[in-house]
């Protein structure tokens, strides 16, 4: 179910069901990508997650959780097309299987309340300045880490010379430069815009009921101004294929293909298939053909996000292969966009995909996170399996047509040793 709550702007998802032996309850704060505020947002998710006013220290907060059988708390960043989301996550254990009569629905909610609703500062002088600094520092390491995955920077590399939306091109969390120059009044700052302009989507899984959970959640102090959000960016094809090559001190070399594909919603389904027949599975054409076959890979793998309308191609290959690799991806396009797939491999694509739903069936924070997307989108998972059945030979086809390449990103290697 999904209705307004209290007030415009605030949903409330409930997903009754006894399936988990835990609880899961999400505060979702979504607005339109900003690049201004990127940085903040990701710095001030992380002061909500690490302190309170009522908890202060890691060790207070560490009794708090364990005061309720070991509750898993946490607020991440992340990106769902050109929205930017604050998700603070709390999973506790389903009371009905404590045996002493503890309401830990309730306290729970009121946890979550206190920690995203009452952070450790001021707007006067914003965030406490010592936590700060060390979320800061663990934030920069943890970017700095990323530098070190070659196929992740060269996908954001790709992207980045796609997306013409500055907002657009950014990871959720922002750049290096922008969070080092992030201040304690800034994120504090950001906090104050998120409780007043953003929709909240919460979600809740577990054995409750409605009315505990409407009850728990009165009077939230938030006032989301612009309540509608719109997930789909989509941006006019490039006329010309952007070429970018870069050079560092490694082995393996990173080619990225940016594909366009921009398909109306009712054909979704043959998207997702024919992505996972391209280059998403270990039974793909391009898993079989350009790694297994030909060897010219060492991994290759497709990404198909849905409201951006890009599919990326992303392998790992040798330096003195590029030419053949890139040869070897564009020939098997073709053959898809000329030829059709055969009703057998069809089948086989979609016995992997409803296996890999069934299991994710069983994730409880896999449930939530649909039941948050369904709650803006207004696409329901009900009819999965019907509108999966419903693809045919001819609709992939058709889909393959509408690949409109738009960058090719080479990340070089030249290093010729074997140890990276």
């Amino acid at each position: 179910m999904t209705k307004e709550l209290i007030k415009p702007g605030v949903w409330l998802n409930i997903q009754p069901t006894k399936q988990f032996s835990t609880v899961r309850i999400e505060f979702n704060f979504v607005t339109t990508m900003d690049a201004q505020l990127v940085a903040a947002r990701t710095l001030l998710a992380k002061m909500l997650e690490s302190a309170s006013q009522k908890y202060p220290s890691q060790t207070d907060l560490a009794q708090a959780l364990s005061s309720m059988y070991g509750a898993g708390f946490g607020v991440d960043v992340l990106k769902i097309g050109q929205l930017h989301v604050i998700k603070a996550h709390l999973a506790i254990i389903d009371e009905h299987f404590v045996s002493e009569d503890s309401p830990l629905l309730q306290q729970g909610i009121t946890f979550m309340r206190e920690m995203l609703f009452n952070p450790l500062g001021d707007a006067a002088q914003g965030f406490d300045l010592t936590v700060f600094t060390r979320q800061k520092e663990l934030l920069l390491d943890e970017m700095a880490g990323l530098e070190d995955d070659r196929p992740y920077i060269a996908n954001r590399h790709a992207l980045n010379a796609y997306f013409d939306e500055t907002g657009q091109a950014l990871p959720a969390y922002g750049t290096t430069e922008a969070i080092e120059a992030v201040t304690p009044k800034e994120a504090f700052a950001a906090w104050q815009d998120m409780l007043a302009t953003n929709r909240l989507d919460i979600v809740v899984s577990g054995d409750v009921e409605e009315a505990d959970i409407i009850e728990a959640l009165a009077n939230l102090p938030v006032n989301a101004t612009k309540p509608n959000v719109d997930a789909y960016y989509h941006q006019e094809a490039h006329k010309t294929i952007v070429q970018e090559q870069e050079t560092q001190h490694v082995n393996q070399t990173q080619l990225v293909l940016v594909y366009q594909l921009a398909v109306p919603t009712e054909a979704r389904f043959s998207a997702y298939v024919f992505e996972q027949i391209f280059g998403g599975t270990p039974v793909s054409r391009l898993f079989l053909d350009v790694r297994e076959t030909r060897g010219l890979a060492y991994s290759i793998a497709t990404d198909y996000n849905r409201f951006t309308d890009v599919l990326l191609v992303s392998a790992g290959i040798d330096g003195q292969e590029v030419i053949q690799t890139r040869q070897a991806i564009l020939d098997n396009l073709v053959r898809l966009q000329q030829e059709l797939i055969t009703p057998v491999e069809l089948e086989i694509i979609k016995s992997l995909m409803k296996t890999e739903f069934m299991v994710s069936l069983d994730n409880q924070s896999q449930l939530t996170d649909r039941a948050f997307i369904e709650s803006f989108t207004g696409q329901s998972i009900e009819k999965w399996f019907e509108a999966l059945d419903a693809v045919t030979v001819e609709s992939v086809q058709a889909i393959a047509q509408k690949m409109v390449l738009q960058v090719e990103y080479l990340l070089k290697g030249d290093r010729t040793d074997e140890i990276d």
